[in-house]
């Protein structure tokens, strides 16, 4: 029954997710960064806020073919049910314990994700989740685009015509028609032996600011 329950939200997600893509019109601020990565020799990790992940899906489906796609998710039920949506759009489910498990098992999982970023894949981590604090980067991004060679993009999105389910990441499900404001950050490259804490630091900065560039430009819009 479990397993059927997940089906069925991964399913329902998919559907809601291709009504918001083909009526959503996004106002975008970097597209060309956004050009510029997928063009360059370097595996790509979008990275964004927890919450922003249903604003930001249909953006990256428009522009991106989800074949080399790989979509970090939890290793439990939410997993399971994301795994349905992922598989149906395209993309690569990658299920993971993401509160800190240090076993062999983690670790090979890792291992496997960095060969196929090093393989020509590309990523899409939510840095603060699956279950926060909020707006806090985990040094696995870190590290993982460091053993990858990859650079991090930051995206940022908002919109004020959308729900907003009351829980720690503020989660917006945006509604069809809606208009959505995105901004794509400047790639990150971690320097070569700088520490992770460092990094951790620099990048909650820079989604912090395209997180709130996004917001500003949204109400800047003129009518």
């Amino acid at each position: 029954m479990t397993s059927f329950r997940n089906r069925l939200f991964g399913n329902s997600l998919y559907l809601f997710s291709q009504i918001t893509r083909k009526s959503t019109s996004y106002q975008v601020l970097g597209h060309q960064r956004f050009d510029d990565s997928m063009n360059g020799d370097r595996p790509v990790i979008w990275a964004a806020w927890h919450g922003m992940t249903m604003m930001l899906a249909g953006y990256v489906l428009r522009q991106y073919s989800p074949e080399s796609l790989i979509i970090m998710m939890p290793d439990d039920w939410r997993g399971e049910a994301l795994a349905h949506w992922a598989a149906k759009i395209g993309a690569r489910p990658w299920r993971m314990n993401l509160k800190g498990d240090a076993s062999m098992g983690a670790a090979r999982k890792l291992a496997q994700m960095v060969r196929l970023l090093r393989a020509g894949h590309d990523a899409y981590i939510t840095p603060d989740g699956p279950d926060g604090p909020a707006y806090e980067v985990k040094p696995g991004l870190a590290y993982l685009a460091k053993k990858a060679g990859a650079s991090i993009l930051p995206v940022g999105a908002y919109t004020r015509s959308g729900y907003r389910l009351n829980r720690w990441d503020q989660y917006v499900v945006p509604r069809p028609y809606s208009r959505i404001s995105v901004v794509v950050g400047e790639p990150y490259y971690a320097a070569e032996g700088q520490e992770i804490s460092k990094t951790v630091a620099q990048l909650t900065n820079r989604l912090h600011g395209v997180s709130s560039q996004a917001a500003a430009n949204y109400y800047e819009r003129k009518p």
